[in-house]
Order: structure tokens, then sequence, then C-alpha cells
């Protein structure tokens, strides 16, 4: 957070830029610092050669033109898993590869309960929208294109529904897994940057009929735990 005359690092909660005594992790002989500052996405094996419009620009962190940030626009046989970020990852990677089988595997009939992709001029239209919206928030960055938060849980019932497979099974493993990012974030944001992420130690039991978990391990003080209301 800070690093004093002497060159000791000071990680603290405080906001006051002027406060260096406060800090509760002191860290010395430091020799570098490597700032993480985030990724981009790259697809070498994807070339010119190619022959396909796929937009990776160093910087941007930003796959474009895909159709609800998975399929081709102008090619739905080419998806990409994985791309959406500051989500519970696997749960919502497995509704996309679900729905990606979905319409690679199955044939419109009157038992076909996935969702089929529209057409190709209003996928061309949606994915524009999308790569130039700058994520689901306001006034957002290119680099957000694919965040999306808060916004997961829909963007999870829209996979589901493409694949075929919402129902209310799957509704109770969705808001499951909201509770349970709920829990880990507001954990997360008591914890004192530099210091233990001991909210990742926290073991649940999911209760998915009731959309709800129980803690079975925790490293958290009493005092450290989050009431969620």
């Amino acid at each position: 957070r800070s690093i004093d005359g002497e060159g000791h690092v000071h990680f603290s909660s405080s906001t006051d830029d002027d406060d260096q005594n406060d800090g509760r992790h002191v860290v010395d002989d430091v020799d570098v610092i490597i700032f993480c500052s985030g990724y981009d996405y790259g697809f070498p094996f994807i070339d010119a050669s190619s022959n396909l419009d796929l937009g990776c620009v160093p910087g941007e962190r930003r796959v474009r033109p895909l159709y609800e940030q998975v399929w081709h626009a102008s090619v739905p046989s080419l998806a990409f898993i994985g791309l959406p970020h500051s989500v519970v990852p696997f749960p919502l990677f497995e509704l996309q590869s679900a729905a990606v089988v979905s319409q690679l595997s199955s044939h419109e009939s009157e038992d076909d309960d996935c969702v089929r992709l529209p057409g190709l001029s209003e996928r061309i239209e949606a994915a524009a929208r999308d790569a130039d919206s700058g994520g689901p928030n306001p006034k957002g960055r290119v680099q957000d294109t694919h965040f999306l938060g808060s916004h997961q849980w829909d963007y999870c019932r829209r996979m589901a529904r493409i694949g075929g497979a919402y129902d209310n099974s799957t509704e109770n493993f969705i808001a499951t897994n909201k509770a349970l990012y709920d829990r880990s974030g507001k954990e997360r944001k008591g914890m004192v940057p530099g210091g233990e992420d001991l909210y990742r130690e926290t073991r649940f039991r999911r209760m998915d009929e009731e959309q709800s978990y129980e803690i079975v391990h925790s490293e958290l003080e009493p005092s450290e735990s989050i009431v969620l209301k």
C-alpha cells in the first residue's frame, strides 16, 4: 500500500495516506514489486490463415464478435468457454458448456427444450452491441466487456435456458452459488491487503433446496465473521 523512507512496504486498511504507522503488516528486504494488473485473451492457433474474423487486441481484454460471450457471431459452431470474469467460474462454465452442446447435438423438434440461437443478422447485431457496451455496468470500459459480477446470475439463467436445462433444480443451484458468492465476497472485503486470505479456508455444505448453505469449517474469528441479512 505504501513504502516508507527506509524501503519498508506497509499494508494497511487505513485510508489516510499519511498514516504509515498503523500498518498491521510490514515487509522489508523487498527486491522486486510486480503489479498483477490483469491479463489479455489470446488464441495463437487462430491466425490469418484461419480466414476467421476474430478480434483480440492487446490491452482491450475483449474477444469479438461473440454472441452471448460464447458463440462466434458468424460461425456459431465455434464457441469459447470461460471468457467472463469476476464470476463463480466452474458452475458458470458448466452451464456454458451445456448450452454449447445443446446447439451442436440437438435438432429442432417438439421435444427439444433448448432455445435455438437466433439468425445470423441478429447474432451479429447483438455481438456488436455487446463488444461496444463496456460490460453490463453504465459507463463501462472496453476492458470490462467480459465482466459480469452481480450480473452473472441472470447470465447463468440464460445459459441454462439456451441449453434446455432451466428448472427449479437449476434455479436452486444458481441461487445457492449466489449465496456462497455473496458470503465470500463480504468476508474478503474484511481482509487486510497483504494479509492471510482466511476466508478462502471456509468450507461450506450446500443446501440447494433451501438456496442456502451451512458452514462446516472456518478459520475466521467470530468477530471477523460476516452475518448476511
